[in-house]
């Protein structure tokens, strides 16, 4: 076999975790072209990132290969609860997948792979790569904040049972409000912030267990690469986690980009009409609203928004499943007409780098939180599971470009008072002024002689020597 290089790229399948991998992907492989890469997912992963129609188009020194998602058939995560049973039945059987397509992978290479390159969610990569004395190098998609709780998930842990001891005098909301100004570089943060599942007992929650795995085993990777921007968050939390890891790198948000988005014509990425339903509004006017592939509001909340862009007559876009629509108010669509358009799907990027675009309704997950400040869009704050609650935090209290809803709940009340304040009050236009020097700074890491150039240099070094 070669001696030449050869990567093996492997992704986590699910949520938003695959996109980000495959376009670091490809500007490494368009870098390093005596380099070859082989990006092993499930057959539905690859699908959507690399259609079969386009594959001839990537650069010739990537590869794709579909391994076995270990799910039964006719088995789909659409809830949360779902999506982390399916998770949970994937890593059960990933090394043997993932290795069975190394394998195949090395026979049509002729070369022996020498570096596995993985979402850091997949430990069966450490194993393979332990056993194949190979280095291991980690992608990180979530934010760093929520990286640092799984590290401190121990010290969590300790201090939620401190806290919630019989007999001691601390109201529930108080001990959620506290800042854990114990925990390095977690300051900022509360404990509310923190997802309950990965704090538990880690005998009796296969979700805090895995966080226990995981925050065993990184520390044990080549390096620990950042699907993220040291400038954008605080120094404390970077030089924690800096100590924690052999190597640590900040690459940028590789979906997102900083450059204007190319114009779309209806007949390539705007299927519904969303930019040209924009095109017609007036700027900084319309609320776009989006909770991602997997939350979803309560019906009540989804019918408390609804009422609070009626009621303030706020043009709105909203992304949303066909099947909760049944949820929206009586009337609602015919009421607001041409005031409000509802869609399947928008094309995020270009939705929140067009003028109109005013505010930004979302989850808080990573990738948006990044297409938004691309934009230059102040945020309503709706987090739900994972690393939502502590991307809120750094939105609204490190970044100060955003607001939360009230109570964290939707009400209408709630909302009138976010959409008032974001759209129509001085503090709203601070964070939009906020959110444009935010984007500044990230363009100039991310341009030459920035930070994320000279991380992405260690990382093709890592890599290819």
């Amino acid at each position: 076999m070669s001696s030449e290089k050869h990567v093996a790229v492997l992704a986590f399948p699910f949520g938003c975790h695959p996109l980000p991998l495959a376009n670091l992907l490809h500007k490494l492989a368009e870098t390093v072209t005596n380099v070859h890469f082989s990006f092993l997912s499930t057959a539905a992963s690859n699908r959507d990132l690399f259609p079969p129609s386009s594959r001839a188009e990537l650069p010739p020194n990537i590869k794709v290969y579909d391994i076995d998602n270990g799910l039964p058939a006719g088995h789909h995560g659409v809830t949360k609860e779902e999506l982390e049973e399916q998770m949970g039945m994937f890593l059960m059987q990933a090394k043997n997948s993932y290795q069975a397509a190394i394998d195949a992978a090395e026979r049509d290479a002729r070369k022996k792979v020498s570096c596995l390159f993985g979402d850091a969610l997949l430990l069966p990569a450490g194993e393979i790569a332990e056993e194949m004395h190979v280095p291991w190098v980690t992608f990180w998609v979530p934010s760093p904040c929520f990286l640092s709780a799984y590290v401190h998930a121990e010290v969590l842990r300790q201090l939620r049972q401190k806290t919630s001891c019989a007999g001691m005098a601390v109201a529930e909301a108080e001990t959620d409000d506290k800042a854990l100004e114990m925990v390095p570089g977690l300051s900022l943060f509360r404990m509310s912030d923190i997802p309950n599942n990965i704090i538990q007992d880690p005998t009796t929650s296969p979700v805090s267990n895995f966080v226990k795995q995981l925050g065993r085993m990184l520390p044990s990777a080549a390096a620990v690469i950042m699907n993220s921007y040291v400038e954008a968050n605080p120094a404390p939390l970077i030089a924690d986690l800096k100590s924690k890891f052999k190597i640590l790198l900040h690459v940028g948000c590789p979906t997102v980009s900083f450059s204007p988005p190319p114009v779309l014509t209806s007949s390539d990425s705007d299927p519904t009409g969303c930019l040209m339903w924009l095109d017609t509004r007036d700027p900084r006017t319309v609320a776009y609203v989006c909770f991602g592939t997997v939350a979803v509001p309560s019906p009540t909340e989804l019918s408390s928004l609804a009422e609070a862009l009626e009621s303030t007559g706020t043009p709105f876009l909203w992304s949303m499943k066909e099947h909760m629509m049944v949820h929206l108010p009586e009337g609602f669509l015919e009421r607001m007409g041409q005031h409000g358009k509802i869609v399947s799907w928008a094309p995020q990027s270009q939705v929140l780098s067009h003028p109109a675009c005013g505010v930004h309704v979302t989850h808080c997950g990573y990738n948006s939180v990044f297409e938004s400040v691309a934009g230059g869009v102040p945020m309503i704050c709706k987090p739900f599971w994972t690393d939502n609650m502590m991307n809120g935090r750094l939105v609204k209290e490190w970044w100060k470009i955003g607001v939360g809803v009230e109570g964290g709940t939707i009400t209408k009340s709630g909302m009138v008072k976010a959409l008032e304040v974001v759209l129509r009050s001085e503090d709203g236009k601070e964070m939009r002024k906020k959110a444009g020097e935010l984007r500044e700074r990230l363009v100039d890491a991310s341009g030459p002689g920035g930070s994320v150039q000279a991380d992405f240099k260690t990382l093709v070094d890592l890599i290819s020597t």
